[in-house]
């Protein structure tokens, strides 16, 4: 949790930093119909996240592999244009997913579980490079790092620690006006390691744990 707080009001002083840099007059409109060049802005956005798997042991030798199905996510974003086709934002993240696993034990015996659920809450600091082409459609590649919660609750396991975020991105925005774009992007996402602790007759044991998969997002791009 500690983690988490720091690293959000680090990436706030950023933006505020980045913000600052873009005040003062007007830039003076660019000739194809695309968004402002310049300026802050405001996302929303929404999609899915991929499938992913994990697994961990515990102190009695026991092993839990678990699968986390394909489920859904959402950002909301705060970022600002830095010049030359380079933008900058922070985002805050949400993700929630399905999950399912098997025990194993150490005779070799498997018990299946199900109905489990792991969600994650994340602020990430992304950049990104607007391409500059003629016309209202601009395709853009972005990275991100940033730190997440990440709770597990999947029958074995019913915890939750911080991890490091890491995401590439690909995608393109489309100008509907002025100051409004959609936008539609994929991302390869990558969550760990996540420090959680099993416990079990033989006593505790924390470990960590790595999540990676695919995700795409759709949204809207408010600029001011």
């Amino acid at each position: 949790m500690r983690l988490f707080i720091t690293t959000a009001v680090a990436a706030l002083a950023i933006a505020g930093a980045a913000a600052a840099q873009t005040a003062g007059p007007a830039p003076a409109p660019a000739a194809a119909p695309a968004a402002p060049a310049s300026g802050q802005y405001i996302s929303v956005s929404g999609g899915f996240i991929g499938k992913a798997d994990y697994d961990y042991g515990f102190a009695n030798g026991y092993r839990f592999e678990g699968d986390v199905d394909a489920g859904g996510q959402g950002a909301v974003a705060w970022g600002s244009a830095l010049g030359n086709g380079w933008r900058g934002e922070v985002a805050l993240g949400y993700r929630s997913q399905k999950s399912s696993g098997v025990l194993t034990t150490n005779g070799g015996a498997q018990f299946d579980f199900d109905g489990g659920k792991v969600t994650t809450f994340s602020i990430d600091l992304n950049g990104y490079y607007d391409f500059p082409v003629a016309g209202p459609v601009r395709p853009y590649l972005g990275a991100g790092v940033g730190v997440a919660q990440v709770k597990i609750d999947d029958g074995m396991l019913d915890d939750k620690g911080d991890a490091l975020t890491l995401q590439g991105i690909a995608g393109a925005s489309v100008a509907v006006s002025p100051r409004v774009s959609l936008f539609a992007e994929g991302r390869y996402q990558f969550t760990g390691a996540i420090k959680v602790k099993t416990t079990s007759g033989a006593g505790d044991k924390e470990q960590k744990l790595n999540m990676t998969g695919p995700g795409g997002l759709v949204g809207v791009r408010f600029a001011f």
